[in-house]
């Protein structure tokens, strides 16, 4: 009778009845598929795992198809429902290397889908019909439909006749499938060649050829460029096949193929032939020519492969047995060749059947197979060997990889026939498992001690023939097939049970010692050291027995064992006493059991415990260890065997929790080695490394700058602290305290307030200042004096005037919230993006606030708001973050309005200035541009070049240029275009070839500086030469003259022309024939130089009025930081009075800044540079002025408006000059510099005003307004970002200014300098690159408007292009534990320069850094936080790290750090005074007589708590620590907690209980007060510890104090020798003679233990097993031969001292202590 089946019920698809349960209509084609969970996990999720699993996953999931719908179900719950458009053929799982995760292939005829567990989606066209496909390890197989005809002609897919094609990547198209033959590569267009079926796990794929009826194994290889017939494959990694086997003769097609395993785990192709009712397996070979050969074959009409006999690691391939149904219906479990047993199915089911015949095995997944009756009932059926035991699990895992097959099938076909139907899953229990493992095993050793000898000795294969088990076989078919080949007889080869028992013993005895390195299995050990004593016994293995003896003296039996000597000698595997010789240095390392070496064995956990030691103590490299274990090492750089052990525990995902898992004194070497690198360790280690090391914030950072980084998962319990779940970066904005009020209008500020900006700057209210001072939607207040003789009408007219005036500055406060609100914002898609209201209306705070609006009939309102909405709509944009992935174009239609405003045009810059528009297609462009909205179009245009800035993008190109009349060929329509829009394409122009030095643009952008008017209308001329020179700059933009092909268009000159004057140059400079458009490229801009300008006849004359500014500033970029003293001196400051009588005053300001621009190295923030810069002439005229005040003399015929003038523009020039140069540095000279001469400039203004001021009459306080608003805007741009308080005080005086001669462009100054103060509200701040600086010098061009609408000289929405020169160089520190931000010190160093050596500083987080080009070095510093320490090479081009950069070393400004334990966040205690331990302890521990009490058991909570947030460490404090408990055990719990914590090791804390306790225990078992463990691992982990203690600070491994305390290691060493040496005095009256205890003689003479029979005599079997443990006394066999070696060198030895023998005996046993050799010499005259 076989063993039944484990029926579950009854099968049907699932996805049968979910679609019944929707209501769909039956199919007949429907069809489906099982599978492993695994195969839909992707690759490397979750921690894998070395536990031991009967079958891995205990379910399946399933995939059906019905006509186009597919279902995937798992656990009768549906996990994705597909429904597709055509007919689905066929769907499997595969795996492609273009993702890491599985995907789910439908197949339709003309296409494929597929799907990521995921979600994501992608489908791949076919030129041609398929009909099939099959998985491969990496891609898929098709398979074409006969007499397709190809839909299209691809050259990917066309190939002569192919009927099959691989498919590797889902974005790709299929390839013609190649064979190899004769060494050459050809595509297979046999048609009678049919593949069958493939291997989705390994590659290999079986065919059938029709025409010759022969089977075919094929192996799928990859190939580099191999030639096809002449030409060469089209991928590097081709796929093609190899053939390994073909048949010999002719068969009909097998009916099924599968892959099995066999005796030695390797594949074999399985073959049923139904028809011939026979099954062969082909074995597979792993070498580098694969060869195939018929392994063997049986009788069977149907088979599936199945996991059974074998239990499997959860990682790998598993044993793959085979059940198989013979043609006489018996259903057979097979391994490789052999039968285990015959499986029936259960009585209850074959009453309900009335059936008996099995008709087919299908649908096998892991251990379940389907069961086809001949009644047509399907039944789901587990066919599971392996036990649930723990124990037993293990120990048959091993036996399967330790026995020889023939022993391992022996030993699984009789636990299988020792009580039938026991080990069924489920109705069997752990301890019937282990109840029938260890009675088989009793059974061999009885049978063994009753007839050991009587008989003559036979081989291994005569004792299996002459069995039970061989004679009594289940079933004749099968034991016919039972064949194996016969061992060779060796010359000491034992009989039958004891040649198998000794593998056994020798196996599960490196399974004991597996167990003893694992606590979590310590208590079920006592069960296996029980069994394998018996086996010891049994095989005269002594020393073995007396191994299992000393770890359980009370459990198990020790026997007399004199007169018979040991096999083993002694020679036994102990890794405690392995690792103990490794620390102590006593002997070289040994090579160990292949078992223990073996990867991913059942052994595993030794082998990475045992290599870890290894490498850290022993004296094997990094490739090959002398123990001939093989460990895996992470990547990463490693100087010592501390770090070299650190990377291999992470590169065997041996984490936190596993370390716990070791015996407390094993740990301890591996946490030494750990925290000696946790200081400072190497910054290319991986994440895992850090969690292992406890620091996560360079886990964190770490994984950061890798893309796709998984969390890290090597934490241990007690590490897990409170993190956020998601980084600070990632995380919406925190709204403020004081959100606007239902129905009240948002001011777009309201998000500013995060904890960053608060942590930033404080807790004062400069936020809140800055909010107010910049919000424009809300009614400003107007203030009037109430004069009682002033008239209502005087009044109202008094209160619009200044209300007018109020309005303008309100106008100008978006270009400040722009700034302020900088890239703050990430806003939901959802929802369209609020613009804020720009209020004109005032507010009367004498009349209860009452509102007053603007009247409009006093000016055009519209007019006067419409460009300051356009800013408005800037602003509003240029709140979102840049880099936003989710920033569609869908959401930017969406916010889309009806009509085109200005608000939502200055929208659309805004955009473009974050990039955000280079989503938009070309149709929504020619959407916004067919508005013909002038401020539309500009925002369009400006964007577009902004977000595409130095691409030089075609289409981009042909955009602008279509906005150029200038550049239209004679032919093109005249298109009606404002010089609005000229200057901005003009200037987009310049931002898409920046830095190009392209030859065509330069040239065009070259001659329209100086382009004559084609019309009256030239009120904005200026602007538009000022745009063609800015762009002209930005392309050529510091190229100087190294710009290759630029050098005969004689650049210089011509600008040098447009800045001083006289005629234009000769006609060569402009002769340039475009072939290919027909008409000169720029002789056009040439042909109206007659015309007039307006009404002044220009002629030939250059009107420098026009051209000169945008002339200087293009020189300037053309030649920015080359420092070129000839072009510099083209510069030059006029230093004659004739010169000056030439040059405006204001383009004197522009010469210094083009100067200092070239001149890039010389600016310097002192005042004897702006000095410098202003001629003698100026100086001594300055000088007479100041004297004339005071009575002297003044030279009359000195133009001084002209003198003074200039100087007041020198001095506003070196000012912006210095701010450009020092752009968001913060530097200290600059910034009292600019501030100095800011007050100067107001000093002189208000003495202009009051007519005190000798330069009252000669400079107007329109100039001094300009000149003073240079200077403010300069010292905020040194500033920027950093909302310097005294800048803010100075800046919000001058915004209260409220005089008639202010004008709209002096508050766009104000407000402009208070939003760079406060960039993107402080984490943002200015570059000093060149494109940055051409874009400040873009925005701050010193010629401010006078009202809202003028754009005669500069266009207003150049002012915005500043965004383009900022970087988010603020770094904020977040505590890696708790998620908050913190202060944090930091310490930098810069680089070294011409200007200053290497510099050294400290600021603390959050902090501006410096730039890139100067950021030499970046360390977290001071006592509170763990290092962190990040280098950089010297990179003068590479700006600053974009958001999501890979590779960026600051996490997007977030740099986690780490606290110490016992520290307090400085914002907690700032001066450190609540930090101090000693303080704490002192409040908490010590009343006022030094008492160790605890007074509350609440400070303890606080203190314990100030230390660690872990709630196990608090639990611990509750339980152990608290007043209930009053002992020394408490005040022992109580120093160990807070040693642990303030030491910031806590899990040091098990260790100290665990030793302390074992101790304890020991100690109440010998006085009779309590019990102790059975085992004395705990003396042995206290051995190890001690070893340990003495290696750490001596041994170069183990550099550094001991871990744990030296003396507590000492006390309990003292302890254990009291413990003992009071029970030796037990036993002697003369304690002075104390000697060896009688029970040594006696052990060591004849393996006698103290008996057994009373309680008393456990304690003493427990005392003596403590003692040989402690003492390490060797075992008797290694006594027994010292003594002869001593006997037969000496003679007398017995005459002699015994001291004299000291020497010899400590050389015949290695490792034994001087005082154990001096018991023993005591009892060698009684051995």
């Amino acid at each position: 009778m076989g063993r039944a089946f484990c029926v579950l019920g009854e099968f049907e698809p699932f996805g049968r009845r979910a679609e019944a349960a929707v209501g769909a209509a039956a199919g007949s084609n429907d069809s489906y598929f099982l599978f492993d969970p695994g195969v839909a996990r992707a690759r490397g999720d979750g921690v894998e795992q070395a536990v031991v699993s009967g079958c891995g996953n205990h379910y399946e999931e399933e995939i059906f198809i019905r006509d186009n719908v597919v279902v995937w179900s798992a656990g009768h719950h549906v996990r994705k429902r597909f429904s597709a458009s055509s007919t689905v053929l066929k769907a499997c799982w595969c795996s492609m290397e273009s993702t890491p995760e599985p995907l789910l292939c439908i197949l339709h005829s003309n296409s494929l889908s597929t799907y990521t567990p995921s979600g994501e989606f992608n489908s791949v066209p076919f030129s041609s019909a398929m009909s099939s496909m099959w998985p491969m390890p990496s891609g898929l197989l098709l398979q074409r439909a006969a007499e397709a005809v190809p839909y299209s002609v691809s050259p990917a897919a066309e190939t002569s006749g192919s009927v099959y094609f691989t498919l590797q990547h889902n974005l790709e198209e299929p390839e013609a499938l190649c064979v190899e033959v004769s060494g050459r590569i050809q595509s297979l267009v046999d048609s009678d060649e049919q593949i069958i079926w493939t291997s989705g796990r390994l590659p290999y794929a079986v065919s059938y050829h029709s025409g010759r009826k022969q089977h075919t194994v094929w192996e799928v290889k990859s190939t580099n460029s191999r030639l096809e017939q002449g030409r060469t494959l089209e991928r590097s990694n081709s796929m093609y096949l190899l053939q390994c086997w073909r048949e010999q003769g002719s068969n009909p097609q097998a009916a099924q193929v599968f892959i099995a395993t066999d005796d030695d785990r390797e594949p074999l192709v399985c073959f049923v032939i139904k028809d011939a009712k026979r099954l062969f397996a082909i074995k597979l070979s792993r070498a580098p020519e694969p060869a195939a050969d018929v392994a063997w074959s049986i009788s069977a009409v149907s088979a599936v492969p199945i996991v059974a006999s074998q239990p499997t690691l959860r990682r790998g391939l598993p044993r793959l047995d085979m059940l198989v149904l013979a043609p006489d219906g018996n259903v057979f479990l097979y391994t490789g060749r052999y039968p285990l047993c015959t499986y029936v199915l259960p009585a209850s089911v074959l009453q309900q059947t009335g059936q008996h015949r099995v008709e087919k095995l299908l649908d096998s997944v892991n251990t379940r197979a389907n069961v086809l009756t001949s009644s047509g009932k399907i039944y789901r059926c587990i066919v599971e060997l392996i036990p649930s035991s723990g124990i037993t699990r293990s120990c048959l895992l091993a036996l399967s990889e330790g026995l020889r097959p023939s022993f391992y099938r022996f030993v699984l076909g009789s636990l299988m026939e020792f009580k039938p139907g026991q080990l069924n899953k489920t109705d069997s229990s752990f301890d019937k498992d282990w109840s029938a493992f260890s009675g088989i095993m009793m059974q061999w050793t009885g049978e063994r001690r009753s007839d050991s000898y009587k008989h003559r000795s036979l081989s291994s294969w005569e004792f299996l023939l002459q069995s039970n088990r061989h004679r009594n076989g289940s079933h004749p078919y099968p034991s016919r097939r039972y064949e194996l080949c016969p061992t060779h007889n060796s010359k000491n080869e034992r009989s039958g049970y004891s040649s198998m028992l000794l593998e056994v013993l020798e196996t599960l005895h490196l399974v004991y010692e597996d167990f003893k390195l694992d606590v979590l299995r310590w208590g079920e050990m006592w069960k296996l050291g029980v069994l394998l004593n018996s086996i010891a016994v049994a095989v005269e293995e002594y020393d073995y027995a007396d191994h299992y003896v000393r770890d359980f003296p009370t459990v198990v039996t020790s026997r007399v064992m004199s007169n018979v000597s040991s096999r083993s000698s002694g020679l036994i595997i102990n890794h405690f006493t392995w690792i103990e010789n490794l620390l102590r240095k006593k002997h070289a390392t040994s090579r160990l059991p292949a078992l223990l070496t073996k990867e991913d064995g059942s052994l595993d956990w030794s082998r990475k415990v045992l290599g870890f030691f290894e490498v850290l103590l022993g004296s094997g490299n990094r490739d090959k260890l002398l123990s001939g274990i093989c460990i895996k090492f992470a990547p990463g750089t490693a100087t010592n065997a501390e770090q070299m052990t650190v990377l291999a525990m992470v590169g065997e995902r041996f984490g936190l929790s596993h370390l716990d898992r070791l015996p407390c004194g094993l740990s301890l070497p591996l946490r030494h080695a750990l925290n000696s690198c946790r200081e400072s360790p190497p910054a290319d280690w991986p994440p895992d490394a850090y969690i292992l090391l406890g620091r996560e914030d360079l886990a964190y950072m770490s994984a950061s700058r890798k893309s796709g980084a998984k969390d890290v998962t090597m934490a241990a319990q007690y590490m897990l602290h409170l993190r956020p779940t998601l980084p600070f970066t990632e995380r919406e904005p925190i709204p403020s305290d004081t959100p606007p009020m239902e129905g009240q209008a948002s001011d777009g500020m309201e998000h500013i307030f995060t904890p960053s900006a608060t942590l930033r700057f404080g807790s004062d209210l400069r936020l809140n200042e800055v909010r107010r001072v910049l919000c424009s939607s809300k009614p400003v207040a107007v203030r009037t004096a109430n004069a009682p003789d002033v008239s209502d009408p005087d009044l109202v007219a008094q209160q619009q005037a200044q209300l007018w005036q109020l309005a303008q500055r309100t106008t100008a406060l978006p270009f400040g919230r722009g700034a302020f609100t900088l890239s703050t914002l990430r806003p939901l898609l959802t929802e369209a993006l609020p613009i804020p209201k720009l209020v004109l209306a005032g507010r009367l705070p004498s009349q209860h606030d009452a509102t007053v609006n603007l009247d409009v009939n006093a000016g055009n309102v519209s007019e006067f708001t419409s460009w300051p909405e356009f800013h408005n709509g800037v602003a509003a944009g240029l709140r979102l973050a840049p880099g936003q992935a989710k920033i569609t174009r869908t959401w930017i239609v969406y916010n889309k309005p009806d009509e085109p405003s200005y608000e939502h045009a200055g929208f659309l810059m805004s955009l473009g200035l974050h990039k955000h528009l280079a989503v938009l297609a070309a149709t929504d462009v020619f959407r916004y541009l067919a508005q013909e909205h002038d401020p539309t179009t500009v925002g369009i245009l400006l964007g577009m070049a902004a977000a595409h800035r130095g691409t030089m993008d075609p289409a981009m190109s042909k955009m602008l240029y279509l906005h150029i009349p200038a550049r239209h060929p004679p032919s093109f329509p005249e298109l009606e275009l404002s010089s609005l829009l000229q200057s901005a394409a003009l200037m987009a122009v310049g931002l898409l070839y920046q830095g190009s030095a392209h030859r065509l643009t330069t040239e065009i952008l070259l001659a329209e500086i100086g382009r004559k008017p084609g019309s009256d209308s030239s009120l904005d001329r200026e602007g538009y030469a000022l745009a063609a020179g800015v762009a002209l700059g930005l392309v050529t933009l510091g190229r100087g003259k190294d710009a290759w092909g630029l050098a005969d268009l004689q650049i210089e000159d011509r600008l040098r022309h447009y800045m001083c004057g006289g005629s234009e140059p000769s006609d060569e400079y402009r002769r340039r024939f475009d072939g290919a458009s027909g008409f000169s490229s720029v002789s056009k801009s040439f042909d109206d130089q007659n015309q007039t300008g307006g009404q002044v006849m220009e002629g030939s004359i250059v009107n420098l009025d026009v051209t000169a500014p945008g002339a200087t500033l293009a020189l300037a970029l053309m030649f920015m930081k080359t420092n070129d003293h000839v072009v510099a001196a083209r510069l030059a400051i006029p230093d004659t009075h004739f010169a000056l009588e030439y040059v405006r005053p204001d383009f004197i300001l522009l010469r210094l800044i083009a100067r200092s621009l070239i001149l890039w190295d010389s600016v310097q923030a002192t005042e004897e540079w702006i000095q410098s810069q202003v001629p003698d002439i100026i100086r001594q005229a300055v000088v007479q002025a100041k004297g004339s005040d005071a009575g002297a003399d003044v030279t009359p015929d000195l133009d001084m408006e002209a003198l003074t003038q200039a100087h007041v523009n020198i001095l506003a020039g070196a000012c912006l000059s210095i701010g450009l140069r020092y752009a968001g540095t913060a530097n200290a000279e600059a910034q009292t510099l600019l501030q100095h001469y800011a007050l100067y400039f107001m000093k002189e203004k208000s003495q202009a005003a009051s007519g005190t001021s000798p330069n009252d009459r000669r400079v107007d306080r329109g100039t001094l307004e300009t000149c003073l608003d240079v200077a403010v805007l300069s010292l905020s741009v040194v500033m920027a970002g950093t909302g310097h308080l005294e800048t803010l005080r100075l800046l919000r005086y001058l915004r209260q200014r409220n005089d008639t001669d202010i004008v709209y462009g002096n508050h766009m100054a104000v407000s402009l300098a208070i939003g760079f103060l406060f960039l993107g509200g402080g984490s943002l701040t200015f570059s000093t690159s060149n494109g940055a600086v051409a874009a400040l010098l873009i925005s701050l061009y010193p010629r401010f408007p006078t009202s809202p609408n003028d754009h005669r000289c500069h266009l207003q929405a150049f002012r915005h292009l500043y965004v383009l020169a900022t970087e988010a160089r603020c770094v904020q520190t977040m505590d890696v534990d708790t998620g908050l931000l913190v202060y944090a010190p930091l310490e930098m160093t810069l680089h070294e320069t011409s200007l200053h050596c290497e510099t050294t500083f400290s600021r603390v987080s959050p902090c501006i850094l410096p730039e890139r080009s100067a950021l030499k070095r970046v360390r977290v510093c001071g006592p509170r936080y763990w290092s962190q320490d990040m280098q950089f090479l010297l990179s003068e081009t590479k700006p600053w790290w974009e958001h999501g950069e890979t590779g960026d070393p600051f996490n997007g400004g977030v740099l986690y750090v780490k606290r110490k334990v016992g520290a307090r966040s400085y914002a907690d205690d700032p001066i450190g005074s609540r930090s101090l331990l000693s303080r704490a302890l002192q409040r908490v521990l010590v009343d006022e007589n030094a008492d160790f009490t605890i007074r509350d058991q609440s400070k303890v909570d606080e203190l314990v708590g100030a230390f660690s947030s872990d709630p196990s460490l608090l639990a611990f404090a509750h339980l152990f620590c608290s007043s209930s408990f009053r002992g020394e055990f408490q005040d022992f719990c109580l120093l160990a907690l807070f040693e642990c914590v303030s030491m910031d090791k806590p899990a040091l804390l098990q260790t100290y209980i665990g030793l302390y306790t074992s101790v304890e225990a020991l100690i109440n078992r010998v006085t009779g007060r309590g019990n102790c463990s059975e085992s004395l691992f705990y003396a042995l982990s206290c051995c190890v510890s001690l070893a340990y203690c003495g290696a750490a600070g001596h041994d170069p491994a183990l550099q550094g104090p001991s871990l744990i305390q030296r003396t507590f290691l000492v006390s309990l060493a003292k302890r254990m020798d009291d413990i003992l040496t009071h029970w030796k005095c037990r036993r002697f009256e003369d304690r002075e003679q104390l000697g060896p205890p009688p029970e040594l003689v006696s052990y060591l003479s004849s393996h006698t233990w103290p008996r057994e029979s009373a309680s008393s005599e456990d304690i003493q079997r427990l005392m003596f097993a403590c003692y040989v443990s402690w003492e390490g006394v060797p075992q008797p066999a290694l006594v027994t031969k010292a003594l002869l070696e001593i006997q037969q060198s000496i003679p007398d030895w017995s005459k002699q001292d015994r001291n004299s023998l000291l020497p010899m005996l400590a050389s015949l046993l290695p490792g034994t202590p001087p005082r154990t050799l001096l018991q023993i010499t005591y009892c060698l005259p009684l051995l």
